[in-house]
Parts: C-alpha cells; sequence; structure tokens
C-alpha cells in the first residue's frame, strides 16, 4: 500500500523577504502611479478654475470700464492672494469679484492642489465664512501691478487697454514653499487673453529660491518671474 508524506515544501526565510520585497515594489508602484493620475486631474481642475476666474475679471472688467481687481497689498507684492482683509474688514483684489455678486461657487478661486490649509478653500485656517479680523486668503495669485496698500481699491485700477496681454492669474509663487505645496514642478497661468498654459518650474526657480519670506525686498524677484511667465511662447 502506497503512503503519502504529510511534509510539504515550505517557502524559506529569504524566500519570503524576496515576495514581501516584490510586493512592497509593486504597491510603491501603483501608489505612485494614483498619486500622478490624480495630480493631473487636479492640475486640469486648476485650470479649469482659472478659466471660470478669467471669465469674472471679464464680466467685472465689462461693468466697469475695464477696471481689474489684481494687484498687491502693503508694499509686498507677494502679497497678492488676499480676497478679505480683517484688519480693514473689507474685501480686496478678487475680492471684489464676491462684492460684484459675480461668484456663484468660490471654489473656483482656489487651487484643487492646496495642501497648505492656510491658502486652501474654506478650511479650518481659511474659512470662506468670512469672521472679523481674519484675513480670508484666496487661492490665485494675481500679478502685481499696482499697490492697493490698506485700501478697498487701487490708486488707479490696472485695465485692459492699459496692459495688452499679461498674465492675470497664477498658482502662488510667493515662496518656495507656495509651489511646494501645489503642483511642485510648476504653475497654472491665465493670460488677459484667456490663453493658458503651464509654466515648468525651472524657468523661474532661481529667483523663487531668494523668496525666504514675504517682505517688499523681494519685490525685484517676483517681477522678475512675473516677467518669466509673460515671455512664455
Amino acid at each position: 500500500m502506497k503512503t503519502f508524506s504529510t511534509d510539504r515544501p515550505a517557502f524559506t526565510l529569504v524566500e519570503l523577504l524576496v515576495v514581501i520585497s516584490i510586493i512592497a515594489v509593486l504597491a510603491a508602484l501603483i501608489m505612485a502611479a494614483v498619486a500622478r493620475g490624480r495630480e493631473q486631474a487636479h492640475r486640469a481642475t486648476c485650470l479649469s478654475n482659472l478659466r471660470q476666474t478669467h471669465t469674472l475679471l471679464m464680466r467685472f472688467a465689462a461693468d466697469n470700464d475695464g477696471a481689474l481687481p489684481i494687484g498687491y497689498r502693503l508694499g509686498k507684492k507677494q502679497f497678492n492672494t488676499t480676497i478679505y482683509s480683517g484688519s480693514g474688514n473689507k474685501y480686496v483684489l478678487l475680492g471684489r469679484l464676491v462684492t460684484a455678486g459675480l461668484v456663484t461657487d468660490p471654489g473656483v478661486l482656489f487651487c484643487p492642489s492646496e495642501h497648505d490649509t492656510t491658502q486652501a478653500y474654506n478650511t479650518r485656517d481659511n474659512p470662506w465664512q468670512v469672521t472679523l479680523g481674519k484675513n480670508v486668503q484666496g487661492g490665485y495669485a494675481s500679478n502685481p501691478l499696482v499697490d492697493w496698500a490698506t485700501a478697498a481699491e487701487p490708486p488707479t485700477w490696472p485695465t485692459l487697454t492699459t496692459q495688452g496681454r499679461v498674465p492675470l492669474l497664477a498658482d502662488g509663487f510667493g515662496m518656495p514653499a507656495r509651489v511646494d505645496s501645489r503642483h511642485r514642478d510648476g504653475v497654472n497661468v491665465i493670460f488677459s487673453d484667456g490663453g493658458a498654459k503651464w509654466v515648468p518650474r525651472e524657468k523661474f526657480d532661481a529667483d523663487l529660491g531668494t523668496c525666504t519670506s514675504i517682505d517688499a525686498a523681494f519685490n525685484d524677484a517676483q517681477d522678475r518671474i512675473w516677467k518669466i511667465i509673460a515671455d512664455q511662447p
């Protein structure tokens, strides 16, 4: 009579470690692919948001003799994302689109890739609901063409007719951290003529790296970055 052994070959420890390593590598590759796909979707949504915001800017300009609610505040060209000023308790910059009754979906004013809760839409650190004494930061930086200082409007409004084709809005690049918390390797930009494009970080990273804080000392560097963006074909 034949007998059958119940002994079965088992994996050695080395074999188990090899299998586990392969699974870990495959899982890492899958997660990286998922992350890339998510970022590509967010980048597309970001560009769509910029196009919708451009439409709102054109409607504002049509109602206000070509005026554009863009610029910067307090002499600092990196200070160009504020929607509501807590110190003055008033809407400024793109916030004027809100007071004009043009914004029905506030989410279009923010980048969906933003990880910084002080810059993202309707977070605990940046609630959309206005609170007296607290700033509301928008998602996009406006071309710092004119200093609004502490006022509710600039001394002279930038207009479509006086500016020609210029970048109006972009993902924030006031400091390296502003780029790191979004797309990391570049920014989306919308131009006055409605054209939109992706500008790789390598084009402006040398100037960006010098902007270590929000300070008027870096206004020249910000001017250079906006010029680089404006000159992109």
